[in-house]
């Protein structure tokens, strides 16, 4: 059974190059372009692994990983996040650490980055 990713960013450019970076493995991928969509999706579908962009509109992905953090349901509670972001203003990682972020990458991303830290949160069996 392949792993099912979420890729929650507001540009449907970057969800396309989390995508490509990942081909190589046999992931399900789903997509969220807002935050809101992304928590109700995991209500919904047990996945195992999220990334999710700092700066998106309505709700930012801190705001989304403090839903996601204090949730009824263990299985959300645990769900692995990378958190991803442009922004070069250090404090977003220090801040998405904090409120539980797994690991944190800035972009613009690359295809080592990103397979190295799937690799490392969900080992190849």
């Amino acid at each position: 059974m392949s792993a099912t990713i979420l890729l929650l960013d507001d540009s449907r450019t970057m969800r396309e190059v989390l995508k490509v970076y990942l081909m190589g493995r046999e992931f399900e991928f789903l997509e969220a372009e807002r935050a809101e969509r992304a928590l109700a999706l995991l209500r919904l579908v047990p996945v195992s692994l999220v990334f999710a962009d700092v700066k998106m509109p309505v709700m930012d992905g801190l705001a989304f990983l403090q839903h996601l953090r204090s949730s009824d349901l263990p299985a959300l509670q645990q769900v692995p996040v990378i958190m991803v972001t442009g922004d070069k203003n250090e404090e977003w990682q220090a801040r998405a650490l904090r409120a539980g972020a797994t690991a944190f990458l800035q972009k613009p991303l690359d295809s080592d980055r990103v397979i190295n830290v799937v690799d490392r949160l969900l080992p190849r069996k």
